[in-house]
């Protein structure tokens, strides 16, 4: 017979494999009309229910960007008072085990895009059911990606509490796939204190809990070449073990940008994030238009011993003290360093020199390095000068550094605002508050009032605010300057104060340089 009876159903069950005679082969002709990649796939799905026994489910595919559900439905004697077919965009795919949801996304037929709640006539293809000719039609209904695990399903088409089309007791083969460990915090944190860390590994947790954001806990871990974020607390539902991989985190030409196997609160994976880190912080970058997540280093402090091993290329911002060489930056820049070199010396980026640390003074986040490079001659005459005078509030001020360089490239970027304060995070009376953004890169960048001077060293910015950072005053550096043992000689004229900021950029530029850290 043409049809088979599900037992203990009322209900029948169409098999695709014995009473389709269509004359194009219909895998051929699936593959020809229909383009998308199929994952995880299953044809011809166990179905235990259904209202429309017509109208049946021929392959069910997912992969990371979908699950497509192929459909053929045949006319029936009934349409000759009804000669169209519908389906809404309150059709869902149901994971019968916790009752999430995923909505419809799109229907297509052979020729192309349909529009979901509207009417489309059921006259197709020419083709045999039970030896007798009828109308074939062929639909595709594309849903978000089902995560891995889930392979009992209903799809349900429901509208103000009542039911239209439904399929339930959808049997699909999605095993779970996720990637687990057997990594926990204690177990990591004894790893580490054996044989020591980079400075990328570390435990880290999101600034952020909201409903679309977990404050995960993560520990990142070096494996090979490459990191894993293995979840450690945090997460709104009980998918997540102590252990499970959260990440797979994979490098890049670009330094410090790193791309990233993401698997979101559900497990589906997502493939279009990238993650960046700079000292302290760790940042999740999507794709698709969501803000960024920002992570904050919770492991290793500063009293923890651990061991720093330095293999991981970073960089940062300094400018020229003297001609013969001498540079500030941050501490945090060039702390734990095992080589610093100096990258746009007089503009040229193609080249860079060797340098090392003179003098370093942790509690001021400062660090002052000196070029040591045979091929090295001079600098050339600082058109700026250090001032250690203090500035106001409502002082106008701008900074140059070389912040997101895997994005944003090697050219000096410029960004200015006010000051906002004259003590910086929680009254720190060694900083200032500025309105000036600034990113990841900027760190130990100089931070000029309008008429050219150095007025402070650009070192840190608020999570929590916008466009809230802040800045070194110079007078500490003067401080750690007079500290060393030969104390050199500062430029104390000032060649750009009666110059338009444009004009002053372009002298100061060749003085501001990458700072990179192995």
């Amino acid at each position: 017979k043409s049809f088979e009876r599900v037992k203990k159903v009322n209900l029948y069950q169409y098999n695709t494999k014995n009473i389709m005679n269509i004359k194009i082969p219909f895998q051929l002709f699936l593959l020809l009309s229909f383009s998308f990649t199929f994952g995880q796939e299953t044809s011809d799905p166990y179905v235990s229910t259904t209202n429309t026994p017509n109208c049946i489910i021929n392959n069910v595919s997912i992969d990371n960007k979908s699950t497509n559900v192929m459909m053929t439905y045949w006319k029936t004697k009934s349409d000759a008072y009804q000669a169209w077919v519908s389906f809404s965009s309150n059709t869902f795919i149901v994971d019968r085990a916790t009752n999430e949801r995923f909505q419809i996304k799109s229907l297509s037929n052979l020729q192309g895009r349909l529009d979901l709640n509207q009417r489309y006539s059921t006259k197709g293809r020419k083709g045999k059911v039970g030896g007798k000719n009828t109308t074939v039609y062929f639909f595709l209904l594309e849903f978000p990606p089902l995560p891995s695990g889930v392979e009992n399903i209903d799809i349900i088409e429901e509208m103000n509490g009542q039911y239209g089309f439904v399929w339930r007791g959808i049997n699909i083969n999605n095993p779970d796939k996720s990637i687990s460990s057997n990594w926990n915090e204690n177990k990591i944190k004894a790893d580490w204190n054996e044989n020591g860390i980079d400075p990328i590994e570390g435990i880290y947790e999101n600034t952020v809990s909201s409903q679309s954001q977990s404050k995960y806990k993560l520990a990142i871990k070096k494996k090979g070449e490459n990191y894993e974020a293995i979840y450690l607390d945090g997460a709104d539902n009980s998918k997540w073990e102590i252990g499970d991989i959260k990440a797979l985190i994979t490098k890049t030409a670009s330094p410090n940008i790193y791309a990233t196997d993401w698997y979101m609160g559900n497990k589906v994976l997502n493939e279009n994030v990238y993650t960046s880190f700079e000292p302290g912080l760790m940042k999740i970058i999507w794709t698709d238009n969501n803000p960024e997540s920002l992570y904050l280093k919770l492991y290793p402090t500063n009293t923890d011993e651990v061991s720093i091993s330095n293999s991981t290329k970073s960089s940062g911002t300094g400018f020229a003290l003297t001609s013969n060489g001498y540079i500030a930056t941050n501490y945090h820049v060039t702390n734990g360093a095992n080589k610093i070199k100096v990258r746009g010396v007089k503009g040229d980026f193609s080249k860079t020199f060797n340098a090392k640390i003179i003098v370093q003074d942790k509690n001021n986040d400062l660090s002052i390095i000196k070029i040591d490079d045979t091929n090295f001659t001079t600098l050339g005459s600082l058109p700026y000068k250090i001032d250690n005078n203090s500035s106001d509030v409502g002082t106008s001020v701008y900074a140059l550094g070389y912040p997101l360089r895997a994005t944003m490239g090697d050219e000096v970027k410029l960004t200015n605002g006010i000051i906002s304060s004259k003590t910086g995070f929680q009254g720190d009376i060694t900083s200032y508050q500025t309105s000036v953004p600034v990113q990841s890169g900027n760190s130990g960048g100089p931070l000029f009032d309008s008429s050219g001077n150095v007025i402070a060293i650009i070192n840190a910015k608020h999570l929590g605010a916008e466009n809230a950072s802040y800045a070194i005053k110079t007078s500490y550096l003067n401080n750690l300057i007079q500290s060393m043992d030969n104390i050199p000689t500062l430029s104390k004229s000032n060649q750009i104060s009666s110059k338009e900021l444009s004009e002053q950029v372009k002298f100061i530029k060749e003085f501001v340089y990458i700072i990179e850290i192995n």
